[in-house]
Protein backbone atom coordinates (compact mmCIF):
# COMPACT_ATOMS: atom_id res chain seq x y z
CA UNK A 1 0.00 0.00 0.00
CA UNK A 2 1.28 3.48 -0.75
CA UNK A 3 3.01 5.36 2.02
CA UNK A 4 0.78 8.21 3.12
CA UNK A 5 2.60 11.42 2.36
CA UNK A 6 2.00 14.55 4.39
CA UNK A 7 1.88 18.16 3.48
CA UNK A 8 3.47 19.20 0.23
CA UNK A 9 1.88 19.32 -3.18
CA UNK A 10 4.90 17.42 -4.47
CA UNK A 11 4.15 14.45 -2.24
CA UNK A 12 0.46 14.43 -3.18
CA UNK A 13 1.37 14.27 -6.87
CA UNK A 14 3.74 11.36 -6.27
CA UNK A 15 1.18 9.57 -4.11
CA UNK A 16 -1.47 9.94 -6.82
CA UNK A 17 0.83 8.36 -9.42
CA UNK A 18 1.79 5.59 -7.01
CA UNK A 19 -1.86 4.80 -6.31
CA UNK A 20 -2.66 4.78 -10.03
CA UNK A 21 0.17 2.31 -10.64
CA UNK A 22 -1.11 0.10 -7.85
CA UNK A 23 -4.62 0.11 -9.36
CA UNK A 24 -3.17 -0.70 -12.78
CA UNK A 25 -1.27 -3.67 -11.36
CA UNK A 26 -4.25 -5.04 -9.44
CA UNK A 27 -6.46 -4.69 -12.52
CA UNK A 28 -4.08 -6.81 -14.59
CA UNK A 29 -3.00 -9.22 -11.84
CA UNK A 30 -3.52 -12.95 -12.33
CA UNK A 31 -3.21 -15.03 -9.17
CA UNK A 32 -2.89 -18.21 -11.27
CA UNK A 33 0.48 -17.00 -12.57
CA UNK A 34 2.02 -16.16 -9.19
CA UNK A 35 3.53 -19.59 -8.55
CA UNK A 36 5.04 -19.74 -12.07
CA UNK A 37 6.68 -16.35 -11.60
CA UNK A 38 7.99 -17.34 -8.18
CA UNK A 39 9.52 -20.51 -9.65
CA UNK A 40 11.08 -18.51 -12.49
CA UNK A 41 12.65 -16.17 -9.96
CA UNK A 42 13.67 -19.13 -7.77
CA UNK A 43 11.69 -17.46 -4.97
CA UNK A 44 14.06 -14.47 -5.03
CA UNK A 45 11.25 -11.94 -5.01
CA UNK A 46 9.03 -10.19 -2.52
CA UNK A 47 5.35 -9.59 -3.29
CA UNK A 48 4.18 -10.99 -6.64
CA UNK A 49 0.83 -10.02 -8.16
CA UNK A 50 1.02 -12.45 -11.07
CA UNK A 51 1.86 -10.38 -14.16
CA UNK A 52 4.71 -11.89 -16.23
CA UNK A 53 7.40 -9.36 -17.04
CA UNK A 54 6.91 -9.42 -20.82
CA UNK A 55 3.17 -8.81 -20.51
CA UNK A 56 3.62 -6.10 -17.87
CA UNK A 57 6.10 -4.20 -20.02
CA UNK A 58 3.83 -4.40 -23.06
CA UNK A 59 0.89 -3.09 -21.04
CA UNK A 60 2.69 -0.40 -19.08
CA UNK A 61 4.58 1.11 -22.00
CA UNK A 62 1.21 2.58 -23.03
CA UNK A 63 0.99 4.32 -19.64
CA UNK A 64 4.50 5.75 -19.44
CA UNK A 65 3.52 9.10 -21.02
CA UNK A 66 1.47 9.89 -17.92
CA UNK A 67 4.69 10.78 -16.09
CA UNK A 68 5.88 13.36 -18.65
CA UNK A 69 5.00 16.30 -16.41
CA UNK A 70 7.01 15.03 -13.43
CA UNK A 71 10.27 16.75 -12.62
CA UNK A 72 13.41 14.90 -11.57
CA UNK A 73 12.70 15.16 -7.84
CA UNK A 74 9.22 13.71 -8.30
CA UNK A 75 10.54 10.88 -10.46
CA UNK A 76 13.15 9.96 -7.84
CA UNK A 77 10.47 9.98 -5.15
CA UNK A 78 8.06 7.82 -7.17
CA UNK A 79 10.76 5.35 -8.19
CA UNK A 80 11.96 5.08 -4.61
CA UNK A 81 8.43 4.29 -3.39
CA UNK A 82 8.02 1.62 -6.05
CA UNK A 83 11.31 -0.02 -5.16
CA UNK A 84 10.74 -0.07 -1.40
CA UNK A 85 7.32 -1.70 -1.90
CA UNK A 86 9.32 -4.92 -2.55
CA UNK A 87 6.65 -5.87 -5.10
CA UNK A 88 8.03 -7.52 -8.23
CA UNK A 89 5.72 -5.74 -10.66
CA UNK A 90 6.22 -2.34 -9.02
CA UNK A 91 9.98 -2.73 -9.20
CA UNK A 92 9.74 -3.58 -12.92
CA UNK A 93 7.73 -0.40 -13.43
CA UNK A 94 10.32 1.57 -11.42
CA UNK A 95 13.05 0.35 -13.79
CA UNK A 96 10.88 1.29 -16.80
CA UNK A 97 10.42 4.82 -15.45
CA UNK A 98 14.17 5.19 -14.90
CA UNK A 99 14.70 4.01 -18.48
CA UNK A 100 12.06 6.27 -20.00
CA UNK A 101 13.06 9.41 -18.10
CA UNK A 102 16.81 8.84 -17.87
CA UNK A 103 17.36 12.09 -19.80
CA UNK A 104 15.81 14.05 -16.92
CA UNK A 105 17.89 12.43 -14.21
CA UNK A 106 21.40 12.51 -12.78
CA UNK A 107 23.17 9.22 -13.53
CA UNK A 108 25.10 9.26 -10.24
CA UNK A 109 21.85 9.63 -8.33
CA UNK A 110 20.39 6.64 -10.18
CA UNK A 111 23.48 4.53 -9.46
CA UNK A 112 23.36 5.41 -5.76
CA UNK A 113 19.62 4.69 -5.43
CA UNK A 114 19.92 1.28 -7.07
CA UNK A 115 23.11 0.40 -5.18
CA UNK A 116 21.46 1.30 -1.88
CA UNK A 117 18.34 -0.75 -2.54
CA UNK A 118 20.29 -3.79 -3.68
CA UNK A 119 22.74 -3.57 -0.76
CA UNK A 120 19.92 -3.24 1.77
CA UNK A 121 17.94 -6.16 0.38
CA UNK A 122 15.12 -4.07 -1.08
CA UNK A 123 15.86 -5.33 -4.60
CA UNK A 124 16.48 -9.07 -4.28
CA UNK A 125 15.53 -10.39 -7.71
CA UNK A 126 18.14 -11.02 -10.40
CA UNK A 127 15.42 -10.27 -12.98
CA UNK A 128 14.93 -6.73 -11.62
CA UNK A 129 18.68 -6.16 -11.39
CA UNK A 130 19.04 -7.31 -15.00
CA UNK A 131 16.36 -4.87 -16.19
CA UNK A 132 18.18 -2.00 -14.50
CA UNK A 133 21.56 -3.11 -15.89
CA UNK A 134 20.33 -3.67 -19.45
CA UNK A 135 18.13 -0.61 -19.85
CA UNK A 136 19.32 2.00 -17.32
CA UNK A 137 22.98 1.46 -16.43
CA UNK A 138 23.75 0.88 -20.11
CA UNK A 139 22.88 4.56 -20.75
CA UNK A 140 25.47 5.86 -18.28
CA UNK A 141 28.41 7.29 -20.23
CA UNK A 142 31.08 6.71 -17.60
CA UNK A 143 30.81 3.05 -16.69
CA UNK A 144 33.84 3.00 -14.40
CA UNK A 145 31.47 2.53 -11.43
CA UNK A 146 30.93 -1.05 -12.63
CA UNK A 147 34.47 -2.02 -11.64
CA UNK A 148 33.55 -1.14 -8.05
CA UNK A 149 30.49 -3.38 -8.41
CA UNK A 150 32.73 -6.35 -9.32
CA UNK A 151 34.23 -6.17 -5.84
CA UNK A 152 30.89 -6.06 -4.01
CA UNK A 153 29.89 -8.79 -1.56
CA UNK A 154 26.38 -8.61 -3.05
CA UNK A 155 26.01 -10.98 -6.00
CA UNK A 156 23.40 -8.78 -7.72
CA UNK A 157 25.81 -5.85 -7.94
CA UNK A 158 28.52 -8.18 -9.23
CA UNK A 159 26.08 -9.54 -11.81
CA UNK A 160 25.10 -6.00 -12.88
CA UNK A 161 28.76 -5.19 -13.56
CA UNK A 162 28.74 -7.48 -16.59
CA UNK A 163 25.06 -7.75 -17.57
CA UNK A 164 25.23 -4.08 -18.60
CA UNK A 165 27.33 -5.15 -21.59
CA UNK A 166 25.39 -8.30 -22.50
CA UNK A 167 23.10 -6.77 -25.13
CA UNK A 168 24.45 -3.29 -25.85
CA UNK A 169 26.46 -2.25 -28.91
CA UNK A 170 30.12 -2.47 -27.95
CA UNK A 171 32.95 -0.22 -29.07
CA UNK A 172 36.60 -1.02 -28.34
CA UNK A 173 36.55 0.91 -25.06
CA UNK A 174 33.46 -1.01 -23.92
CA UNK A 175 35.17 -4.29 -24.77
CA UNK A 176 38.27 -3.28 -22.82
CA UNK A 177 36.17 -2.43 -19.75
CA UNK A 178 34.09 -5.57 -20.04
CA UNK A 179 37.17 -7.79 -20.24
CA UNK A 180 38.60 -6.13 -17.14
CA UNK A 181 35.34 -6.86 -15.29
CA UNK A 182 35.14 -10.47 -16.48
CA UNK A 183 38.68 -11.07 -15.23
CA UNK A 184 37.44 -10.28 -11.72
CA UNK A 185 35.21 -13.35 -11.88
CA UNK A 186 37.62 -16.07 -12.99
CA UNK A 187 37.27 -17.58 -9.51
CA UNK A 188 33.62 -16.63 -9.04
CA UNK A 189 31.59 -19.20 -7.09
CA UNK A 190 28.10 -17.75 -7.64
CA UNK A 191 26.56 -19.26 -10.77
CA UNK A 192 24.34 -16.21 -11.40
CA UNK A 193 27.44 -14.03 -11.65
CA UNK A 194 29.56 -16.54 -13.58
CA UNK A 195 26.85 -17.23 -16.16
CA UNK A 196 26.22 -13.48 -16.58
CA UNK A 197 29.93 -12.95 -17.27
CA UNK A 198 29.74 -15.64 -19.95
CA UNK A 199 26.64 -14.04 -21.45
CA UNK A 200 28.37 -10.65 -21.66
CA UNK A 201 31.55 -12.23 -23.04
CA UNK A 202 29.51 -13.79 -25.84
CA UNK A 203 28.43 -10.32 -26.94
CA UNK A 204 32.04 -9.43 -27.78
CA UNK A 205 31.86 -11.90 -30.67
CA UNK A 206 29.29 -9.70 -32.46
CA UNK A 207 31.55 -6.65 -32.49
CA UNK A 208 35.14 -7.90 -32.49
CA UNK A 209 35.63 -11.55 -33.42
CA UNK A 210 39.41 -11.35 -33.08
CA UNK A 211 39.26 -9.94 -29.52
CA UNK A 212 36.68 -12.53 -28.55
CA UNK A 213 38.74 -15.55 -29.60
CA UNK A 214 41.92 -14.00 -28.26
CA UNK A 215 40.30 -13.56 -24.84
CA UNK A 216 38.72 -17.02 -24.84
CA UNK A 217 42.04 -18.60 -25.78
CA UNK A 218 43.78 -16.69 -23.00
CA UNK A 219 41.43 -17.43 -20.10
CA UNK A 220 39.14 -20.34 -21.03
CA UNK A 221 41.13 -22.69 -18.76
CA UNK A 222 40.61 -20.27 -15.85
CA UNK A 223 36.90 -19.62 -16.35
CA UNK A 224 34.32 -21.37 -14.17
CA UNK A 225 32.73 -24.03 -16.39
CA UNK A 226 29.30 -22.36 -16.45
CA UNK A 227 30.95 -19.11 -17.55
CA UNK A 228 32.87 -20.77 -20.35
CA UNK A 229 29.91 -22.81 -21.60
CA UNK A 230 27.73 -19.70 -21.66
CA UNK A 231 30.43 -17.67 -23.42
CA UNK A 232 30.82 -20.20 -26.27
CA UNK A 233 27.18 -21.30 -26.56
CA UNK A 234 26.56 -19.82 -30.02
CA UNK A 235 29.70 -21.25 -31.64
CA UNK A 236 29.50 -24.27 -33.93
CA UNK A 237 29.72 -27.66 -32.25
CA UNK A 238 33.27 -28.52 -33.37
CA UNK A 239 34.66 -25.19 -32.19
CA UNK A 240 32.91 -25.54 -28.82
CA UNK A 241 34.30 -29.05 -28.34
CA UNK A 242 37.82 -27.96 -29.20
CA UNK A 243 37.66 -25.05 -26.73
CA UNK A 244 36.26 -27.27 -23.96
CA UNK A 245 38.91 -29.95 -24.50
CA UNK A 246 41.71 -27.38 -24.59
CA UNK A 247 40.43 -25.63 -21.48
CA UNK A 248 40.17 -28.91 -19.57
CA UNK A 249 43.72 -29.95 -20.52
CA UNK A 250 45.12 -26.57 -19.46
CA UNK A 251 43.27 -26.09 -16.21
CA UNK A 252 45.40 -25.83 -13.06
CA UNK A 253 45.86 -29.26 -11.41
CA UNK A 254 43.60 -28.46 -8.47
CA UNK A 255 40.80 -27.35 -10.82
CA UNK A 256 41.18 -30.50 -12.94
CA UNK A 257 40.99 -32.62 -9.81
CA UNK A 258 37.82 -30.85 -8.69
CA UNK A 259 36.25 -31.23 -12.15
CA UNK A 260 37.01 -34.98 -12.02
CA UNK A 261 35.44 -35.24 -8.56
CA UNK A 262 32.29 -33.45 -9.74
CA UNK A 263 32.00 -35.71 -12.78
CA UNK A 264 32.48 -38.79 -10.56
CA UNK A 265 29.79 -37.57 -8.14
CA UNK A 266 27.34 -37.14 -11.01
Amino acid sequence: MAKKYRGSKLNKIVEKHYDDIEKFIKKNADSKKISNIQRYLKNNAGIVYGIPMKRLKLLFVRQIHKFDSLNARQIYSLVNELFISKAYEKQIIASMILDGYFYKLDSNMIINIVKKHISKGIIVSWAIADQIALYVFNKVNDKSFLLEFTKSTNYLLRRCSVVVYAEMSLNNNDIDMLIVNIRQFLEEKNEYVASAAGWACRNILKYNKERYFQFIDEVSHLMPRIMLRTAIRTLDEDTRKNILISSKDNRPKQSRKRCFELESES
